[in-house]
């Protein structure tokens, strides 16, 4: 476990504790060759909803607001599936990750590939996001993924602590969970480093994912999103323009049976000036299919309006701070 510093007796909840048990504890016994034993842990899923009741309400409101059916048990249940089946999601195999991820519209994917110049993945935080990453891995897809790791920085935790605040237990789940990210093949850049490793990536005809709502970053651009008004990055946008890597969006789902689904958009050239509006129009109609999936992501950020000065839709911002981030309106 790594040293925690100053913080490291910061306020302990017995959610973090559950955690420990579930994401650490559990991990050291699954077998991701006998996919029957998931199947088992899988079918307790409707038992999530009766026990879980932190953010019910909240998960609702949001899903409202963005005209989606409340399908907040639905939620809980994949995102309960979910979780399960990433406990091994550092010692699968391709054979052995077969029955856990099934993929849709690969040939959009290889067509993109076929221009030479990489592609930037692009999706939003929905459903298994991190299988369809050790899926790209395990078929021959170079993969980098570029996104923020680890607990929040300590400044944050310290003025947030019962959100976000480091102990042993947070700490230890945040290992577990990056050590398996790190065994699965594919590589992870932190915001912290250099932006001209994903330009390496991409001339190296290799991909490099973004999700498209990601919360970390330095500018934001205003989109119509699930009709409000969304802050999003346009990191995915513009690195695609600079490099000419072909755009492809992608939307992960969970069905009540059978495997996890990877659905793969049509590529996008790297110049439409209307590429972000594309991307947000796959994943809106998507969404709408199956929201579900999209849910945990909505009760997250909403979790996290009161600290963040750029939230995901801007009618749940506390005042106008978001606007200083702002690098003009879609």
């Amino acid at each position: 476990m790594r040293g925690l510093g100053p913080i490291a007796q910061g306020l302990t909840t017995g959610a973090d504790v559950a955690r420990f048990g579930f994401y650490v504890q559990l991990r050291r016994i699954l077998d991701p060759e006998r996919p029957g034993v998931f199947h088992a842990l899988h079918r307790a899923d409707r038992l999530v909803p009766r026990v879980w009741r932190a953010g019910r309400g909240l998960m609702e409101d949001e899903l409202l607001r963005c005209g989606l059916e409340p399908q907040v048990d639905r939620a809980l249940r994949v995102q309960y599936r979910v979780a399960v089946t990433e406990l091994a999601l550092g010692r699968f195999t391709r054979e052995t990750l077969e029955p856990f991820v099934r993929v849709e519209g690969r040939e959009h994917l290889d067509s993109a590939l076929s221009h030479g110049k990489g592609v930037v993945w692009v999706y939003p935080h929905a459903g298994a996001v991190m299988l369809m990453l050790a899926w790209l891995v395990k078929n021959g897809y170079p993969y980098t993924q570029y996104a923020a790791r680890g607990l929040a920085p300590k400044d944050v935790a310290e003025a947030h602590n019962r959100l976000l605040g480091h102990n042993k237990w947070r700490q230890a789940v945040r290992d577990a969970r990056e050590q398996d990210e790190d065994q699965t093949g594919g590589t992870f850049l932190s915001l912290s480093k250099p932006a001209r490793e994903l330009y390496r990536t991409l001339a190296r005809n290799e991909l490099v994912g973004i999700a498209f709502d990601g919360r970390i970053g330095n500018k934001w651009q205003p989109h119509r999103f699930l009709g409000r008004e969304a802050l999003l990055n346009p990191g995915a946008w513009r690195i695609a323009a600079s490099t000419g890597a072909m755009i492809v969006p992608c939307y992960n789902t969970v069905p009540d049976v059978g495997p996890a689904v990877c659905t793969i958009g049509e590529p996008i050239p790297p110049n439409a000036p209307d590429a972000a509006e594309r991307v947000l129009a796959f994943a809106e109609a998507q969404i709408r299919r199956s929201p579900a999936e999209y849910g945990p992501w909505l009760l997250h950020c909403r979790l996290r309006n009161t600290i963040d000065d750029h939230p995901l839709f801007t009618d749940q911002a506390e005042d106008e701070r978001w606007r200083k981030w702002t690098t003009g309106r879609a």
